[in-house]
């Protein structure tokens, strides 16, 4: 199959391997890139074993080294995208907050708390920093701002601009019982997206996208 009377010689085998690797690191599609580079490794794993006179096991074993570091990138990839690992409890509230990979969203959930109110709950007060981020999944609520109240719609968050900025709250915010929400301890939530640059932006990316929705409703709501 390699060498002499073989499919490649040994010349084109390092130089399929070193095309098949280049095209790698070329892709910007990470599933891609790893398979490619992996299939690179195992090119040159077989011209290291099979082709050459005498054994490079030091440079096989280095290849298998990158490959499988390069195998285990690829299924942590793989399971962060798969909705699989999702608790089946959970997978109403993943659909209902959406903006997630499924990994990232697994992440954040191990930190939270996810509750039914029982009773009429104040959860920002204005003028107050909340120690608390919330996810309002169903129910009634509403805000009181410069002496005016007004209702707001739930699958949003509340406690959002004091989780990301330190600064007081700008409402007081209530919810009625009955109503179904997830909360974080903001301080313990903001060590773990400290420590995971991936949730961190996912996190951010989806506040990002509640306010850029408030906005759109108090602008509607004026006109």
């Amino acid at each position: 199959m390699f060498g002499e009377g073989g499919w490649f010689s040994g010349e084109q085998l390092v130089l399929l391997g070193a095309v098949v690797q280049t095209m790698a690191m070329l892709s910007r599609h990470q599933i891609t890139l790893r398979v490619t580079f992996i299939t690179g490794s195992a090119i040159y794993i077989a011209f290291y074993l099979l082709v050459l006179p005498t054994p490079l096991w030091e440079a096989a074993f280095a290849s298998l080294a990158m490959a499988t570091a390069t195998f285990y990138g690829l299924v942590v990839l793989l399971v962060s995208r798969s909705k699989l690992f999702i608790p089946g409890s959970l997978m109403d509230l993943y659909h209902t907050m959406g903006g997630m990979e499924p990994g990232e969203f697994r992440s954040l959930m191990r930190s939270s708390t996810r509750r039914v109110v029982e009773t009429t709950e104040t959860l920002t007060q204005e003028g107050e920093v909340p120690d608390r981020l919330y996810f309002i999944e169903s129910g009634s609520m509403w805000a009181e701002k410069n002496s005016q109240e007004f209702t707001l719609p739930p699958e949003v968050f509340i406690g959002e601009v004091a989780f990301l900025t330190g600064k007081p709250a700008s409402a007081t915010v209530r919810v009625a019982p009955g109503a179904r929400l997830v909360e974080w301890d903001a301080a313990t939530l903001k060590r773990r997206v400290q420590r995971n640059s991936r949730v961190r932006l996912a996190l951010e990316a989806r506040i990002a996208e509640d306010l850029a929705g408030k906005v759109t409703r108090a602008v509607n709501s004026e006109t």
